[in-house]
């Protein structure tokens, strides 16, 4: 028994639209899988928290205390 049955044309999605989600979805969890070991709490916060320290090389360093 079909008590609530929508066709995809019915919601407004076609078979190019459908395709192009399921690629920008699909690539959206491939980058949060990629990404997600370097959003530990220690190291967003001691980017957030630090003041950054340009070396003439360009290389950047984050110390580890506030009062350095």
């Amino acid at each position: 028994m079909y008590f609530f049955l929508l066709s995809f044309s019915e919601m407004g999605l076609s078979l190019p639209l459908v395709i192009i989600l399921v690629l920008f979805g699909g690539f959206f969890l491939i980058s949060f899988f990629i990404t997600s070991p370097n959003m530990d709490t220690k190291g967003l916060l001691r980017v957030l928290y630090s003041k950054p320290v340009r070396k003439d090389n360009g290389s950047v360093e984050y110390p580890e205390s506030r009062n350095s």
